[in-house]
């Protein structure tokens, strides 16, 4: 028998099974970073749209001899856990309408693999957007006075908010979570993991600041 011979092909299965391992593992993190990458790109789309919105609550666009054209009553006109709906001029052309975030936490869109991935909604007067590129979960929080914006020094308004305590309401907070839409697992045997960022911010819209 040539134990050399046995040997050597010991060694090279030792060899194969360590060049798989590592292309295995090379090719793991690659498509992990990648997966990481692409949730960041959705994750800002969807945070560029709410800086924009947000802070404009309650703008309105006033005509050349200081009149407000359009009046509604109060800025909100829902503010839930959810939801959040409010008139503004967003575009700055004097079209004062609605303004509407809505999280369906009961509505997986058709295309997700991911169980966990619901839709949001971005109104603007009739103009409808469904937002489905992974939302996981969407909470806004309401505060009737000034905190940090870094901080959760002050506790936010109970949901929802009716009546005159909507006027009450000088920042709002938003926080999402997003994830990939296929697990992303090491092994068959391991247990479903998503790609998951999060994303959150205060507002102090200048519009509710009370004089």
């Amino acid at each position: 028998m040539n134990f050399g011979l046995i040997i050597s092909y010991v060694i090279a299965g030792f060899l194969m099974i360590m060049i798989f391992t590592i292309n295995y593992n090379v090719g793991f993190s690659n498509q992990e970073v990648t997966t990481t990458l692409i949730k960041k790109t959705h994750s800002q789309s969807v945070q560029d749209m709410i800086i924009h919105d947000i802070p404009k609550i309650g703008y309105e666009q006033y005509d050349k001899v200081g009149t407000i054209i359009s009046d509604h009553g109060s800025v909100f006109v829902k503010a839930d856990k959810h939801e959040i709906s409010y008139y503004s001029d967003l575009s700055n052309d004097g079209t004062y309408e609605m303004v509407t975030w809505k999280y369906d936490p009961d509505k997986t869109p058709d295309h997700a693999q991911n169980p966990h991935v619901n839709t949001l909604y971005r109104t603007v007067g009739s103009d409808v957007t469904e937002i489905t590129i992974g939302i996981t979960n969407f909470e806004i929080r309401y505060y009737d006075e000034y905190g940090n914006v870094d901080t959760t020094s002050t506790a936010p308004m109970s949901t929802p908010i009716t009546g005159s305590a909507l006027d009450d309401i000088v920042q709002i907070e938003i926080e999402f979570e997003m994830q990939n839409d296929y697990t992303l697992n090491y092994r068959a045997s391991d247990p479903e993991r998503y790609v998951t960022t999060t994303w959150e911010k205060r507002f102090s819209p200048v519009n509710l600041r009370q004089d």
